[in-house]
């Protein structure tokens, strides 16, 4: 007899991958309680829901703005885990789903067995990320490296928070993003906005980004904190045993991680 451990809801606008993943968690410890084709018809759908929603299964290609929608649906269901499902590893939109309260990223060319190890692993409460994370690391040192570097002659005419929101001009964020990623008010930005245009005597963004890029300041990769060391996870092994402390959990590089017990609901 199959023991369902997790009910899971997908948020998926492609009938033919909604069967898919349907079918790949049926075979498994997972229960498809809901199948909806926007993240609003799943809110909408909220207090209808015949059985608590334990995971949150997003397509990405089901949204327009994946990171508004992830905090959309976290509101909607604070205690659901939260997994994000993407084409490829862009890791602007990485830590946009994280900071908007995601609890996994995995990309979809994962075999099926992996994704259902991911999935365990996001059930029992682990950040789950793309191991292929792991060999971009390097590049986020050196890009750190080169901007201390290059914005030196900036350093002397903008503060510490303008040259910050300056290389959000330079990847072309909006107000309401910049707000958000340097976790201060939208009127606090266009401060730091209206300043940034004085200093550098310029009209508008699009001209401030372009001085910014003449004086070094790349659209580099955001730096990304991990609360623990990351290892990546080649090999299968068996999970071991952790007490749970209540101290913040770490990332989990997992994409082949077999996962040997029920997950309890």
């Amino acid at each position: 007899m199959r023991t369902v451990s997790t009910s899971v809801s997908l948020i998926c606008s492609n009938p033919i991958v909604s069967e898919g993943l349907k079918s790949i968690l049926y075979d498994e410890e997972f229960s498809v309680v809901g199948l909806h084709k926007t993240c609003s018809a799943m809110i909408s759908a909220k207090d209808h829901a015949a059985v608590p929603v334990g995971m949150i299964v997003f397509d990405a290609d089901a949204s327009r703005n994946i990171a508004e929608d992830v905090h959309a649906v976290r509101q909607a269901f604070p205690d659901s885990r939260l997994v994000v499902l993407h084409e490829g590893l862009e890791v602007d939109c990485l830590v946009d789903v994280f900071e908007a309260g995601a609890d996994g990223y995995i990309l979809k060319e994962i075999s099926c067995e992996s994704l259902v190890n991911c999935l365990q692993l996001a059930a029992r409460g682990e950040k789950v990320v793309p191991g292929e994370l792991v060999k971009q690391l390097p590049h986020f040192t050196l890009a750190t490296a080169d901007r201390t570097k290059t914005e030196g002659d900036l350093s002397n005419l903008l503060s510490e928070r303008e040259i910050a929101t300056l290389r959000c001009l330079v990847m072309g964020y909006p107000n309401k993003v910049i707000a958000r990623r340097l976790d201060i008010g939208e009127a606090t930005v266009k401060v730091h906005v209206k300043a940034i245009l004085r200093k550098l005597n310029v009209q508008n963004r699009t001209q401030a980004a372009i001085c910014a890029v003449n004086h070094g300041v790349q659209a580099a990769m955001p730096e990304i904190k991990v609360r623990a060391p990351v290892a990546a996870i080649d090999a299968p092994s068996k999970p071991a045993d952790t007490c749970d402390t209540g101290a913040p959990r770490p990332f989990m590089l997992a994409e082949t991680r077999p996962v040997e017990h029920a997950v309890k609901a």
